[in-house]
């Protein structure tokens, strides 16, 4: 399946969770759908706001999920996309259903008949709300490849401050690191005592495809044969346990030649 940008940014998806939360709370007061119109308005200030904070809670609940899964896949898909919404509803339902029933709201409605009768009408209407924000979102992760990332080696004084998108690729050398990098357009290297299992961890948008390479997909030039890649300015080796992975990825700039 095709892998989709993803934002994992918590401050990002914070807003979205204000958006939706505050929409929801507006929702309830102003609008007061189903029987909730006949209570007044000061009792549904009261008592309906609290709403808003579960599905404000709920979301940032599903992102912390979210973020645990693609460091762990380094990928995310439209099955993923589906399946966090899907589960992003079914949380906020049962902790809707059981402020509902709670002694401050006590509702009458059993959970077949809230889930339908209440809360399946406004999440009909708040999902699309909840797409478009991720949409966006989504669609800026492209411009978080060109944020500052920092290398370091065990030495605190031996430090590099680079773009993403300038970084190439990473190859181990002993009980080094060999960094390629541009700077103005050329080709740099730079030694750092440090190991590509602590790189890869630090920098989880760089695919290993060797036990000793780890590049930056953005970087993939074409694919010399099937075991060497060209990148920018430089080529790498492809071993056979990281091949089918790299194709897995389904990423058209990493799509084979042969």
């Amino acid at each position: 399946m095709r892998s989709l940008k993803l934002n994992t940014s918590f401050k990002h998806q914070i807003l979205v969770a204000l958006i939706i939360s505050v929409w929801l709370v507006l929702f309830l007061v102003l609008i007061a759908p189903f029987d909730i119109a006949e209570l007044p308005f000061q009792i549904r200030l009261e008592i309906l706001p609290f709403y808003g904070v579960i599905s404000f809670v709920s979301y940032l609940l599903i992102i912390a999920i979210q973020n645990l899964v693609f460091r762990t896949t380094k990928k995310w898909t439209l099955l993923a996309e589906i399946l966090l919404l899907v589960v992003f509803n079914i949380i906020t339902l049962l902790s809707c259903f059981v402020y509902y029933k709670s002694d401050i709201i006590n509702g009458e409605f059993d959970f077949g008949k809230f889930s339908t009768t209440v809360f399946l009408p406004i999440f009909i209407i708040l999902v699309p709300i909840l797409v478009i924000c991720r949409w966006y979102l989504n669609k800026k992760a492209v411009k978080q490849d060109s944020q500052k990332i920092i290398l370091s080696g065990d030495n605190k004084l031996d430090v590099l401050h680079i773009e993403l998108s300038d970084l190439i690729c990473i190859s181990s050398a002993d009980n080094y690191i060999e960094i390629h990098f541009l700077k103005r357009g050329h080709l740099h290297k730079k030694l750092l005592r440090n190991t590509l299992k602590n790189i890869q961890q630090d920098v989880p948008s760089l695919i290993k495809v060797h036990r000793s390479h780890l590049i930056n997909p953005d970087h993939f030039k074409e694919w010399k044969n099937k075991n060497v890649i060209a990148l920018t300015h430089t080529e790498v080796p492809i071993s056979k346990n990281y091949r089918q992975v790299i194709l897995d990825l389904d990423q058209s700039s990493l799509k084979s030649n042969d």
